[in-house]
C-alpha cells in the first residue's frame, strides 16, 4: 500500500499483473532467469514501459496499459484447476 500511496504522490503509474507477480515469485529468485514461459508476459510489460517512457520524452500518443497479461496457469500458485489433484488415500 505504501508503494501505491508513494507511486500516487509522485505521478508514478502503476501497472497491476497479479498473476505475473505470483509467478515471478514464486518461480524466480531475485537475480534468477525469468522462466521461459514467462517471456511473453514479462515482454509485454516491459514493452509497455519502454512505450511510456518514449511517451513522457517525446509526446505523442499516450500507450495503453496492457489489460489481459497471459501467464501460464501452471505457473500461477492461485491458479487451483491447474494445481494437481491430492492422491487419493
Amino acid at each position: 500500500a505504501k508503494i501505491r500511496e508513494l507511486a500516487a504522490e509522485n505521478n508514478v503509474p502503476l501497472l497491476e499483473a497479479p498473476p505475473l507477480a505470483r509467478a515471478l515469485f514464486k518461480h524466480a529468485d531475485l537475480g534468477d532467469e525469468i522462466p521461459q514461459a514467462l517471456y511473453t508476459a514479462v515482454a509485454e510489460v516491459l514493452a509497455y514501459v519502454f512505450q511510456l517512457r518514449a511517451y513522457k520524452q517525446h509526446g505523442g500518443a499516450q500507450p495503453q496499459k496492457p489489460t489481459e497479461i497471459e501467464v501460464p496457469p501452471q505457473l500461477d500458485p492461485l491458479n487451483v484447476a491447474a494445481q494437481p489433484a491430492p492422491d487419493a488415500a
